[in-house]
């Protein structure tokens, strides 16, 4: 098994070509460490060699819109109870957006997400002012992720006014493993709204978690079919994290050595593309496996500001200021010790 699976990662590397078989068989067969490293090492080798030996670290502002989705997604703090900060109450101010551009800015962040729940019925409005609060104080590469709440109208406004990437999280292209999960949700608006970022020309960013239910052949389903959006430009990996008080509680947990095994095998497949892991991956401890399975970017080991409490404890390192009712947490002291540690650049300022 051993030598099936260098030859594949050989020619991987070598011409840059892996076929779905091949990709459903390193997803079956490493099942070890020493397979994880094979594959681990073919992956960095990859990233470096197509993105430079570079990681980049983003900022998160947000909730700027509240989540409307009923009833909540299975795996989501509103299902727990422990979101609250996602209703209409709680979203971020004009004000407040500008004042974390300005603190984004100061930190050496060169791109925010600006992130938020979803309202089916529509938030391009909110999204549209909270991009020209950003503009308005900082000169930062702004992408958007507030789920299926945008028409081909907002998008072309929002390129219109320079950002960078939209985000269309399937999280998984099974529609039973979807409908389960998403109940209030509709996998075929996620898909089309992908589809319309894609065709209108912005950066399509776009998430996949790891333990929902999907199997290897889901996930390499997914990954070829985001393959074929000539805009990708991010993809992130997240694993489940059943939480206390949810529907899924007693579900188990996503192991990060599969949720890393699914993110090096789309470096393989997404060569040129940022790729990122959130969730239970959230967790600068884990940065480290990011870097082996061929991560070069992350999305809230940055610097983020929201609500003051909505996030727990932060890390140890990380330094928190407090500002009226909100937070900002800025993790870099801690994160780029430890990218640097693994021996890659730091993309910021």
């Amino acid at each position: 098994m051993i030598e099936m699976l260098k030859d594949i990662l050989d020619k991987a590397a070598i011409d840059g070509s892996i076929s779905q078989e091949e990709a459903l068989f390193l997803l079956d067969k490493v099942q070890t460490i020493e397979a994880l490293m094979e594959l681990a090492k073919t992956a960095s080798r990859i990233r470096d060699d197509a993105l430079g030996n570079v990681f980049k670290f983003d900022g998160f502002i947000g909730p700027i819109t509240a989540c409307k989705i009923d009833p909540p997604c299975k795996y989501c703090g509103r299902s727990a109870g422990i979101r609250t900060d996602f209703s209409e109450e709680k979203t971020l101010t004009i004000d407040e957006i500008e004042l974390a551009s300005r603190l984004m800015k100061d930190a050496g962040i060169k791109r925010v997400e600006l992130g938020g729940g979803t309202l089916l019925d529509g938030s391009g409005q909110k999204v549209i002012e909270a991009v020209k609060a950003v503009n308005k104080v900082a000169s930062l590469n702004i992408w958007i992720n507030v789920g299926p709440s945008l028409s081909s109208d907002d998008l072309a406004q929002l390129k219109g006014l320079g950002a960078k990437e939209v985000c269309s999280s399937l999280e998984t292209i099974n529609p039973d493993v979807f409908a389960k999960m998403k109940p209030g949700d509709s996998l075929e608006a996620r898909m089309k709204l992908a589809r319309e970022i894609n065709s209108i020309g912005l950066g399509l960013a776009s998430v996949m978690m790891v333990g929902l239910g999907s199997s290897n052949e889901d996930y390499v389903k997914h990954l070829f079919w985001l393959k074929e959006f000539e805009n990708l430009s991010h993809f992130c990996i997240t694993g489940l994290n059943p939480l206390h008080g949810s529907q899924i509680q007693g579900q188990n947990m996503a192991n990060s050595f599969e949720v890393a095994k699914v993110g090096a095998v789309a470096r393989l497949v997404l060569r040129t593309k940022d790729i990122s892991f959130g969730g239970m991956m959230n967790d600068p401890r884990l940065l480290p496996l990011w870097i082996m399975a061929g991560g070069n970017r992350a999305i809230h080991l940055g610097a983020h500001l929201h609500r003051a409490k909505a996030w727990g404890q932060p890390h140890p390192g990380a330094l928190v200021e407090r500002f009226g009712e909100v937070e900002f947490v800025n993790m870099l002291p801690l994160t780029t010790r430890f990218v640097r540690e693994m021996g890659m650049e730091v993309d910021i300022i």
